[in-house]
């Protein structure tokens, strides 16, 4: 029964990885500067500082913080409209 249950949270938490629902911070921080290439907007701005800052607190093992962080820098992208 134990080894059935194991089996079964193993399959259930390898799925969201595997589908790619978790990225990285460091994937999220590049995918940001992509989306802003070329666009010099206040809101584009932020969001790239914000988006090294969450690399910099995630390379002081952080990882709560640059979360806060990246979903900030996610946010301002979001209002800077992307590229231009």
């Amino acid at each position: 029964m134990r080894i059935t249950l194991l089996l079964l949270t193993l399959f259930a938490f390898s799925l969201p990885a595997s589908a790619g629902m978790f990225s990285t911070i460091d994937e999220r921080a590049n995918h940001i500067s992509a989306q802003l290439e070329g666009n010099n907007s206040y809101h584009a701005h932020l969001a790239r500082e914000l988006a090294n800052v969450a690399i910099e607190e995630k390379g002081q093992h952080d990882v709560t913080a640059a979360l806060e962080f990246i979903r900030m820098a996610e946010s301002h992208a979001a209002q800077a409209g992307g590229a231009k």
